[in-house]
């Protein structure tokens, strides 16, 4: 019932308030089960059983693809901030650089200034530069497998033993003078 047409017939004394909440109580349940049958689908008919499985499966697909990109993304968020960390921890200052370093960056040549010491161990491959967010930063050459596998896009400018090093592995087996060619 309407509630102005509700007040009326109360005024007018043709129904008393239990009677007019009793009608409203029944119109409220008559529109709550039209609702629920609106919403309710036709009877299961296997084909619809079918379509229901497949809609279900299809679901479960994106909800494991959705999964699947979630973890690969807080993993990725993981190894970067792992190698911020590993930066933090051992990159070596080169504020007090007088001497420059001379690398190829792709196909450019750059310059970053280092102490005389950190030069020496840059040639002799102890030390690597490491671009990481367009910043260069000093490390130990000890520390770059393991910034490679987190991130095995990051420049590293590595240089490789001389030849004369090497040479120092085998100094200790002299080369015989008689020896004919």
């Amino acid at each position: 019932m309407n509630d102005t047409l509700r007040q009326q017939l109360l005024k007018a004394g043709v129904v008393d308030k239990k009677q007019a909440d009793k009608v409203a109580q029944e119109a409220r349940k008559e529109k709550k089960q039209a609702r629920k049958k609106g919403k309710k689908a036709a009877p299961e008919t296997p084909e619809a059983k079918r379509l229901a499985e497949e809609a279900r499966k299809e679901r479960a697909e994106r909800d494991r693809a959705l999964n699947r990109q979630r973890e690969a993304d807080k993993q990725q968020r993981s190894a970067a901030a792992q190698v911020e960390d590993i930066l933090k921890q051992h990159a070596l200052s080169m504020r007090d650089g007088d001497r420059p370093y001379n690398f190829t960056y792709g196909t450019v040549i750059r310059k970053v200034e280092v102490t005389v010491e950190q030069h020496k161990q840059l040639a002799q491959g102890r030390l690597a530069v490491v671009e990481h967010r367009k910043r260069f930063h000093l490390v130990p050459a000890t520390v770059v497998p393991k910034l490679l596998e987190r991130d095995a896009s990051l420049f590293v400018a590595l240089a490789e033993p001389s030849p004369d090093e090497l040479d120092d592995a085998y100094k200790d087996f002299p080369i015989p003078d008689d020896l004919d060619w």
